[in-house]
């Protein structure tokens, strides 16, 4: 079967016709983290860890972040900064959502990159089901040495 054959089948647009996909802003988090904590030399490159202390969220998801997660990081050898926090958010009506917020961190000559893709478990019935349903991006940026802002973006 040929691309276009598949396309066709699929009713799939192609070229200029194809719906390329959208970012809408969600909500933001602005997070306290605990001083870093270096762990050392792994076999993936320098092991190293942001504790999340807590902070705030607010947008179509407000509520606070609870202390205890952490972001677990990795210095790799070419200098990026691999990401994986996970924590929790309870919103203000006392659902709990998991989030897992993976990327990575460098500098793009000179300026600050920093994007990520998270991934949210909120319960299944209820206000915040929608973030089960959906992809999302994010951009982080450190604030100050203590404060980390991220900014979620629902793929669509």
């Amino acid at each position: 079967m040929t691309e276009q054959q598949r396309d066709r089948e699929l009713d799939y647009p192609t070229g200029a016709q194809a719906p390329g996909p959208t970012c809408e802003f969600s909500f933001g988090a602005r997070v306290k983290i605990d001083p870093l904590v270096v762990i050392g030399p792994s076999k993936h490159g320098a092991r190293q860890l942001f504790p999340i202390a807590g902070g705030t969220v607010g947008g179509q998801l407000s509520g606070q972040v609870l202390p205890g997660g952490a972001d677990w990081q990795i210095v790799r050898a070419d200098g990026v900064l691999e990401l994986d926090a996970r924590y929790t958010i309870q919103a203000d009506d006392d659902s709990l959502v998991h989030v897992r917020n993976r990327g990575i961190m460098h500098r793009d000559n000179g300026a600050p990159y920093a994007r990520t893709a998270a991934d949210f478990e909120a319960p299944l019935d209820g206000p915040h089901a929608w973030l089960n349903r959906a992809i999302f991006v994010g951009d982080v940026a450190l604030r100050d040495s203590s404060t980390v802002d991220v900014r979620f973006f629902r793929v669509g």
